[in-house]
C-alpha cells in the first residue's frame, strides 16, 4: 500500500426549553463537563460550540466546555482518562489524539481501549490543502512543479498529528520536500498560514473555509473521495492525479471506561437527536458531515483506526517532530 487510503471552562447559554427535565436521582442531574483537547479556534472547538446549545436543551443540564489544548490533544484526553467515571466528564475524541498519537508517542498515559468508553462518532471531515496567496500557483500540479524545482524552499504547517502525517505521506508520494512547522492546533496553524509563516498546510474546514472565502488562503485540493459542497470548484487529490490517496478526519465523544451505562445511553441518544436535527444542518454548512453511531460501533471504529494509522506511520517512516 503506497497510497494512504484512510478514510477556561466556558459559560454556557441555555438556549431553548429542555427536551426533558432531569428527574431527581436520574442522569443527568448536574452540569456535564465537556473537555475539548485543542485550543479555541480549531475544528474541535467549533463543532463543540455548535452542538452545545442543542445538547443543553436535549439533556436539561448545562454542558460546560473545558478547553485543554496541548501535546497534540493528548493532554486533554489524558485528563479525561483519569476523571471521575460518573458520566459527568466526557471528552471530544479527535482522530489525531485518539488514533494517530498512539503510533507516534510512546509515553502516552492513556490507552483508548483500556481507559475509554465510546459514546458516539460525531462528524467526518475533509482536509483542505491550501497555500498562501503569495505562492504563485493556481493548481496542485503547479504547486508540485514549484516544490520539485526548489526542494525545502517552502514550509508546511500542521495543527495536529493527523494533518502532519497526511502531508508527510502526500509529499512523499508527490516526491517533494518541504520543511514541517508544527502548531498547537488547527486554529493556530491556519493563522500561521494566513500570516505567511508557512506556505501550505492541510486543515479541516472549520478553520480553513472562512479564510479561503475571504481570499486569505487559496484552496488547491480536498483529501476526501468527493468534493465538499462548500468548495465545489476545488478538486479532490484523486482528480488532481493522485488516485487512491484519500484521508478523512473525524471527531467523536467518549468518557472514562467505567462511566455508567445509563450515562452512555442518555448521551448517545442526545447526540443522535442533535446531529439529526437543525444542528446537523449547521455543521454541514460549515463543511462537516454528521455521522452519529451507536457506542459499540464507535468503539469498534476507534480500534480499527488505531491499527490503520499505526501501519501508515510505519509505512511512511514518519517520526514525531512536535
Amino acid at each position: 500500500m503506497k497510497h494512504l487510503a484512510l478514510l477556561p471552562v466556558a459559560a454556557c447559554l441555555a438556549l431553548g426549553a429542555p427536551a426533558f427535565a432531569a428527574q431527581s436521582g436520574s442522569y443527568p442531574n448536574k452540569p456535564i463537563r465537556l473537555i475539548v483537547p485543542f485550543p479555541p479556534g480549531g475544528g474541535t472547538d467549533l463543532v463543540s460550540r455548535i452542538m452545545q446549545p442543542a445538547l443543553i436543551a436535549e439533556l436539561g443540564q448545562q454542558v460546560l466546555i473545558d478547553s485543554r489544548g496541548g501535546a497534540q490533544g493528548s493532554l486533554g484526553t489524558a485528563i479525561a482518562a483519569t476523571a471521575n467515571p460518573d458520566g459527568y466528564t466526557v471528552v471530544i475524541a479527535e482522530i489525531g489524539a485518539t488514533a494517530v498519537a498512539p503510533a507516534l508517542m510512546s509515553n502516552l498515559s492513556f490507552d483508548i481501549a483500556r481507559d475509554f468508553a465510546g459514546i458516539s462518532q460525531l462528524i467526518e471531515q475533509p482536509y483542505i490543502m491550501t497555500v498562501h496567496p503569495s505562492v504563485a500557483v493556481k493548481t496542485l500540479a503547479d504547486f508540485i512543479k514549484l516544490a520539485q524545482a526548489k526542494p525545502n524552499s517552502m514550509n508546511f504547517g500542521s495543527g495536529n498529528v493527523t494533518a502532519h502525517i497526511a502531508q508527510e505521506a502526500f509529499f512523499q508520494t508527490a516526491k517533494v520536500k518541504l520543511t514541517h512547522i508544527p502548531y498547537r492546533g488547527s486554529g493556530p496553524s491556519v493563522a500561521a498560514a494566513v500570516g505567511g509563516e508557512v506556505q501550505t498546510l492541510f486543515s479541516g474546514p472549520g478553520a480553513a473555509i472562512p479564510q479561503i472565502k475571504a481570499g486569505k488562503l487559496r484552496a488547491l485540493a480536498v483529501t476526501t473521495n468527493k468534493r465538499t459542497a462548500q468548495l465545489p470548484d476545488v478538486p479532490t487529490l484523486a482528480e488532481s492525479g493522485y488516485k487512491g490517496f484519500a484521508i478523512s478526519g473525524w471527531y467523536g465523544l467518549m468518557g472514562p471506561i467505567k462511566m455508567p451505562k445509563e450515562a452512555v445511553t442518555v448521551l448517545n441518544k442526545a447526540v443522535t437527536t442533535v446531529l439529526n436535527g437543525e444542528t446537523g444542518k449547521q455543521l454541514r454548512d460549515r463543511g462537516y458531515d454528521p455521522v452519529p453511531t451507536t457506542p459499540a460501533e464507535f468503539d469498534k471504529f476507534m480500534r480499527a483506526e488505531i491499527v490503520r494509522w499505526s501501519k501508515a506511520v510505519k509505512e511512511y517512516n514518519i517520526k514525531p517532530d512536535f
